[in-house]
């Protein structure tokens, strides 16, 4: 990643890719962070030739790797790679090769038939569940 701003005063970066694409700003926090009972998944496409050596990398440093570099099938579309790590307070980290990520990311031109599908038989549907 490309560092598109670094302030030391205030503990912050700004990284990216690409000047077209997305960033991403890293901040620092003071003290602990109260997660609760919150949970979730962060996810990054990146160049699929790159996730074995982050892998590699990984393994050499004893990071958490929570599924290994593996191939997912996705019927009918393209085969996505996904390795999963863990930042050291055990949140996921999810990276995916962009290249199969963008193919599955790709708008449905019946998405929204299908959706406005769904919606009329919840409608039709939704009397009956509740004895109607």
């Amino acid at each position: 990643m490309k560092i598109y701003e670094k302030d030391e005063k205030e503990q912050r970066a700004l990284l990216g890719y690409a000047d077209n694409q997305c960033k991403l700003e890293l901040q620092a926090i003071p003290g602990k962070v109260d997660h609760a009972t919150g949970f979730g998944r962060i996810a990054f496409s990146c160049p699929q030739e790159e996730l074995s050596d982050l892998e590699d990398l990984m393994k050499r440093e004893n990071q958490k790797i929570l599924t290994p570099l593996v191939s997912l099938d996705t019927p009918g579309k393209a085969t996505v790679q996904v390795i999963i790590l863990a930042d050291p307070d055990g949140h996921e980290i999810c990276f995916v090769g962009d290249e199969a990520f963008r193919e599955l990311s790709k708008v449905d031109p019946e998405g929204n038939k299908l959706l406005d599908d769904v919606s009329l038989i919840s409608k039709f549907l939704s009397p009956l569940a509740k004895g109607d």
